[in-house]
């Protein structure tokens, strides 16, 4: 580019410019950048939305490096994940301050439910049951086989997460009740069952079935005297495989089938087999008692729960979410229906009901035709037919009936042929008084309108308050 200043003016006349750059765009502006914690953050924040997304400080390197051209640490990734996450979810402290907000919320959403929170002296968090009442009455349709364990969570303040559910008559697991609590220990299983016995009442012919931990055991013994507790064959043969591990591979199967016999005389067909494999584990298992874990020795009917997969299922589906703030876990655990969804934008949450045609954004309800969350939904469902979830406003049909009936113009003054009886009608025109002065031709506008007011500019500099006759910023060639 070559400019030169016009004599006697603070002004400057290109004299030659040339827009092609040889350079490359990278080396002419980010020349020398560094990436700081702040600006990766920023960049990374829209990808760890979602909790179950994978996103390693590794990831976030290799995408700065390939989007800006940036090298950096490993250090400053990791602080930028750590950043980011707080500007997501906030503290983890914060999730226990919001707290009694949530059990508010909860209590007016499902009323009649059965909530306690439980503190210390100092007001610090130890216990919370939560037991919601449309859990509360679906136990009621259920066999009274209630499966517990526990789950320990990931996060800044550690804790564990413990769970009640059972089977539904479809074989679904519907889950009961649930909670978090500082530690696991005989104190805290034996709050959690006390709580349990308060919103379920003990019903005739119930048990408990979990793995063998002590504290399990403890609590149930101290909490439901009356209710027998069995223990998971699964964990059962895992301590056999430990104590016998070279009649494991053998003994296996006659195991499962024993456990899960209907008959006497076919339980001690198998265990007459696995005496003649292995004595010793027979008098494990009797010393363990068949009515633990055999379903024909036991003393109630406990159905098709032998083990506890259900509560373990439960808790595989909270892996990743046991490493949010105890607010964030607590909504992840909350059930819906199989019409109620939850849609994520943008860090907010939208509830979508398709059996109702609505969502908490409005427009599903409103305009009568699926909005943007409920379409994710429908596509995450593999619902290629929408036709249903739109108003038959929309439908192709009914646009055709709008019109079916055509619009004809009207025959000519002089072809009007009318009875004696309507021309003869009067009708006279409404009282008019003209008003003074010129008729207005445009409406008046309120006075909380915004008036435009057009302000000329310069067709040399583009300034506004002059024109190109009367422009000072170009001087006139003499």
């Amino acid at each position: 580019m070559k400019a030169s200043c016009r004599k006697n003016y603070d002004v400057f006349k290109i004299r030659y410019f040339n827009s092609e750059h040889t350079c490359p765009v990278r080396d002419r502006i980010l020349t020398k950048v560094q990436a700081t914690v702040g600006f990766v953050s920023g960049v990374t924040v829209p990808k760890l939305v979602n909790h179950k997304r994978i996103h390693t400080p590794k990831d976030i390197i290799d995408d700065i490096r390939e989007f800006y051209g940036v090298q950096i640490s490993y250090q400053q990734a990791w602080c930028a994940k750590e950043r980011a996450l707080e500007m997501l979810r906030g503290k983890p402290s914060d999730g226990y301050k919001k707290l009694p907000r949530y059990i508010y919320m909860l209590n007016n959403v499902y009323p009649n439910s059965y909530i306690r929170m439980h503190k210390s002296v100092e007001d610090e968090f130890m216990y919370l049951f939560i037991a919601l009442r449309p859990l509360m009455r679906g136990f009621d349709y259920c066999r009274p086989v209630v499966v517990v364990d526990g789950a320990h969570l990931a996060g800044a303040y550690k804790g564990t997460f413990l769970s009640a559910s059972t089977l539904d008559g479809a074989g679904c697991i519907l889950p009961l009740a649930y909670g978090v609590v500082d530690t696991e220990n005989d104190c805290s299983w034996t709050w959690f069952f006390e709580q349990f016995k308060n919103a379920f009442g003990e019903r005739e012919k119930m048990c408990v079935v979990s793995d063998r931990n002590e504290s399990i055991m403890k609590s149930v013994r101290i909490v439901f005297p009356t209710v027998p507790h069995y223990a998971c064959i699964w964990h059962l043969w895992k301590n056999v495989c430990g104590n016998f591990k070279r009649s494991r591979n053998t003994i296996s199967d006659l195991f499962y089938s024993m456990a899960k016999a209907y008959r006497k005389e076919d339980f001690d067909t198998l265990m007459a087999k696995v005496d003649k494999v292995d004595h010793r584990v027979k008098e494990y298992l009797e010393d363990a008692g068949y009515e633990k874990w055999s379903r024909v020795h036991s003393t109630v009917n406990r159905g098709r729960m032998m083990t506890s997969n259900i509560a373990e299922c439960i808790n595989g589906c909270l892996v990743e979410a046991r490493q949010l703030s105890i607010l964030e876990f607590l909504e992840e655990v909350v059930p819906s229906s199989e019409f109620i969804f939850s849609v994520y934008e943008v860090g907010r949450r939208y509830i979508v009901c398709l059996e109702r045609k609505e969502c908490t954004c409005g427009r599903f309800q409103l305009d009568e035709i699926p909005c943007a969350h409920a379409i994710v939904v429908l596509k995450d469902k593999n619902v290629t037919d929408m036709h249903p979830y739109y108003s038959d406003y929309y439908k192709p049909d009914t646009l055709a009936k709008t019109y079916e009936v055509p619009m004809v113009p009207m025959p000519d003054k002089e072809d009007w042929s009318v009875p004696s009886n309507v021309v003869d009608e009067t009708v006279w025109p409404p009282r008019y008084k003209r008003l003074a002065g010129r008729p207005r031709k445009r409406r008046k506008k309120n006075a909380d309108e915004k008036i435009i007011v057009k302000i000329n500019c310069c067709g040399r500099c583009g300034q506004e308050g002059h024109n190109k006759r009367t422009c000072t910023f170009f001087p006139k060639e003499k």
